[in-house]
């Protein structure tokens, strides 16, 4: 809550302070109102110094209309590629001219200088890139998006566009997504997707879409940059994905109050109902009824079926997850490190039962034996996000976990991480109950 106030209180100061365009927030901005508070006020801090108002004045002046989306968006839809860049070029000469050649330049601190360039050189590329895709998403007629001449990329390098400083800049923030567009289009050879590119996977064209985007910005870039990219793809375009992909890619975030934020905003996709498509599978002497306890019945390591009536007389601890879980990975360590804190009388009471919704059972077997998860037993329960765990114990996202005592009964179906200093005690209580 103190974070939203304090977001909110810089949204409300960014509206009204008298900054130039370029280094303006825009108080809709998706990382002012839910990025990271130390970058969103350092950037603010940066342009209330007293030598930066008086640049960003003369800049106004100079350049009134360089940095203004709405003004720009809808000058790019008349204009011709080759008017546009060129357009595009020669105010960026212009503005570096005026910066390099400012009579109180070195008055301006180093980060503030470092803010200005950014914003200069991200808005050239930003709205180069703005022209093909903006104008391809207006026509639907188009079943291509339109291609820049190669040459007009030819100075973008590519392995340089992570860059966690930039992150301060508006433009470099508003030059990710629509790289990331451009770019994945590049690859399907700008052909638009459609519904004839749904795939079992992904179960609709927008869901590939998605899946297709965020896997190539993992290419690019990691850490906050990825995770701004990747939670402004989720939150512009999530109520149309399937579940599978909306809950799959949250996952896939370093954040949590981005996660928390698309928990909340994306929850209609999250709860949207998906067919599960079954294998044709023989009848197995081995595939258990659910019994009186009603558990769902998942697949050891061998493919032998069994459900929680086998721990019976023991506590679970239930860790259910997946291999391209991040999150989920990285409370591993403190689960090993409370097994190996346990006595061996404990230990014989007490089974950590990682349960994964994997669709892929190789991955899943494989990311056991690179994680080295020897610390407790191990089930797959098949059919992903339309899997009998998912729906039985409503789990809309991974790492969850459960505690089943040692009667049967599921005593917190929403349990503490691993991480949590109050789990271990917990557990050893339960254990010792009568």
């Amino acid at each position: 809550m103190q974070k939203i106030l304090f977001l909110l209180l810089f949204i409300s100061q960014f509206s009204f302070a008298k900054n130039a365009n370029f280094l303006k927030p825009d108080s809709a901005d998706f990382y002012v109102k839910y990025g990271d508070a130390e970058i969103v006020k350092k950037a603010f801090d940066l342009t209330q110094e007293a030598e930066s108002q008086v640049f960003m004045s003369e800049f106004e002046k100079k350049f009134p209309k360089a940095f203004d989306n709405n003004f720009q968006y809808n000058k790019l839809l008349s204009a011709n590629v080759d008017d546009w860049e060129i357009a595009l070029f020669d105010d960026r000469k212009k503005q570096l001219d005026f910066f390099k050649n400012y009579p109180n330049k070195s008055k301006l601190s180093t980060e503030f200088q470092q803010l200005v360039e950014n914003n200069i050189r991200w808005n050239y590329w930003h709205l180069l890139l703005a022209y093909p895709v903006i104008r391809s998403n207006k026509d639907t007629k188009l079943t291509r998006l339109v291609s820049l001449p190669s040459v007009m990329l030819d100075e973008l390098d590519t392995t340089k566009i992570y860059n966690e400083n930039a992150l301060l800049s508006e433009a470099y923030r508003n030059f990710l997504p629509f790289f990331v567009t451009y770019f994945n289009s590049k690859e399907q050879k700008f052909i638009k997707y459609s519904g004839t590119e749904a795939n079992s996977t992904t179960g609709n064209w927008l869901s590939k879409s998605m899946t297709d985007k965020a896997k190539l910005a993992q290419r690019f870039m990691k850490g906050k940059v990825f995770d701004y990219v990747l939670a402004k793809l989720l939150y512009d375009n999530c109520g149309n994905f399937t579940a599978f992909t909306a809950k799959y890619w949250i996952s896939q975030l370093e954040s949590d109050s981005y996660r928390k934020l698309l928990m909340e905003h994306c929850k209609e996709a999250l709860n949207r109902k998906e067919e599960v498509v079954k294998k044709d599978e023989k009848p197995s002497k081995n595939k258990l009824p659910l019994g009186t306890s009603d558990y769902p019945t998942i697949s050891d390591l061998k493919g032998e079926k069994f459900n929680f009536a086998k721990y019976k007389g023991k506590v679970i601890y239930v860790d259910f997850w997946a291999s391209w879980c991040g999150p989920c990975r990285q409370q591993f360590p403190f689960s090993k490190k409370i097994h190996e804190e346990l006595n061996e009388k404990q230990k014989k009471s007490i089974v950590f039962l990682y349960i994964s919704i994997d669709e892929d059972t190789e991955a899943w077997k494989s990311a056991i034996e690179k994680l080295e998860l020897k610390n407790g037993d191990h089930g797959l329960s098949e059919g992903g996000w339309g899997s009998e765990v998912v729906k039985k114990y409503q789990i809309n996202g991974i790492p969850r976990y459960m505690i089943i005592d040692k009667n049967g009964t599921i005593v917190q179906p929403d349990a503490p991480r691993p991480s949590d200093p109050t789990l271990k005690d917990l557990l050893i209580n339960l254990s010792e109950a009568k």
